[in-house]
């Protein structure tokens, strides 16, 4: 199987930013840049080489699928994500384990 295109909405960009500050916080809380430079590429990645396999159904609809990690800088996380028309990866939404 070929690697598909994997990308990540404007949804997403939005929740992360509810999420996390900007930056690190004094006690070594991971920041938003932090999560984008350490942790989303390697779901990128994942879900880009084997979507389904990687993958568990939502239990929302037949189209959304989470994969459900550990994060480098942080507890476990999940990932929320669909196959587009293009057959594409769209990560659209972010929930972590505080």
């Amino acid at each position: 199987m070929s690697r598909r295109e994997a990308r990540v909405s404007e949804q997403f960009f939005e929740r992360l930013d509810e999420l996390f500050p900007g930056e690190r916080a004094a006690e070594g809380a991971p920041s938003a840049t932090d999560f984008l430079l350490h942790d989303l590429p390697n779901v990128i990645d994942v879900l880009a080489e084997d979507f389904h396999r990687s993958t568990l159904p939502s239990g929302h609809d037949d189209e959304t699928r989470v994969l459900v990690a550990q994060g480098l800088l942080l507890g476990a996380f999940v990932v929320y994500a669909e196959l587009d028309r293009a057959d594409a990866v769209e990560i659209f939404y972010l929930d972590i384990d505080p």
